[in-house]
This record gives structure tokens, C-alpha cells and sequence, in this order.
């Protein structure tokens, strides 16, 4: 799974394919990209090999779009790592799914749900 959180909207996005190569993973960028054109983005990454690809790399360059690597061993400094436990749980946990299709349309709809049901957000009014 590729996936994305919007700290602004809080709103996840992801993707579920089978491979996460450079390909996968640049598509899921332009895939982002599409979703706040003209913005810059600030993508956190974690330090695997497809998302320092020199095509993902390059791609990112002309596109506005800023990748930041989280320190090794510490992608938990990474926000969207705290919205995979409830996802785990909701979706994964003493699951048996038959095909990855299968899992990956109740991910989608755990998602869906999640981003629809967000918390309203606290507004405090200043003196």
C-alpha cells in the first residue's frame, strides 16, 4: 500500500497494488500532485529504495514537490504511522481475505469511512 495523509484536510489517500516499485510509487506522486496543483508539496518519506529512484527523484524536481527522507530506523516520525494501527485493526486483524483484491477494497472502504468520519476539529476562540 502507498499512502499518503493530508495534515491540512487530514485525509488519507492510498493506493493498493501488488508491487511497490518506482513506477508504482511515481504514479501514486503524480496521483498527489493532481490533487493540489499548483502547491508545493512536501512529501515524508521513509528510506526505501523505490522512493530515491533517480526518476522519482527527477520527476519530484520538476514538479514543485519536495521529498523528505525521515532519519533511518525512525520513520515513526512520519505522521501518517499512527493512522496504520487503527487500520490494522479494523481491517487486518483476525482477517482472512481471499484474494489481495478482496483486502484491498476493504482497505479502500476502511479509508473511505475514516476520512468521512474524521473528528470535527476542537476550535478555541482566543480572548
Amino acid at each position: 500500500m502507498l499512502a499518503a495523509y493530508d495534515l491540512k484536510d487530514d485525509k488519507i489517500f492510498a493506493h493498493v497494488k501488488k508491487n511497490k516499485t518506482h513506477r508504482e510509487t511515481l504514479n501514486f506522486f503524480k496521483y498527489l500532485r493532481r490533487r493540489h496543483p499548483g502547491e508545493k508539496l512536501y512529501i515524508i518519506l521513509d528510506n526505501f529504495s523505490p522512493h530515491k529512484h533517480k526518476k522519482v527523484v527527477k520527476w519530484a524536481e520538476e514538479n514543485n514537490v519536495i521529498l523528505v527522507y525521515t532519519p533511518t530506523y525512525a520513520s515513526w516520525l512520519n505522521r501518517i504511522e499512527c493512522h496504520f494501527a487503527p487500520l490494522r485493526y479494523f481491517v487486518l486483524k483476525n482477517a482472512y481475505y481471499k484474494s489481495h483484491e478482496e483486502m484491498a477494497v476493504k482497505i479502500r472502504q476502511y479509508i473511505r469511512w475514516r476520512n468521512k468520519n474524521v473528528s470535527q476539529k476542537l476550535i478555541v476562540n482566543a480572548p
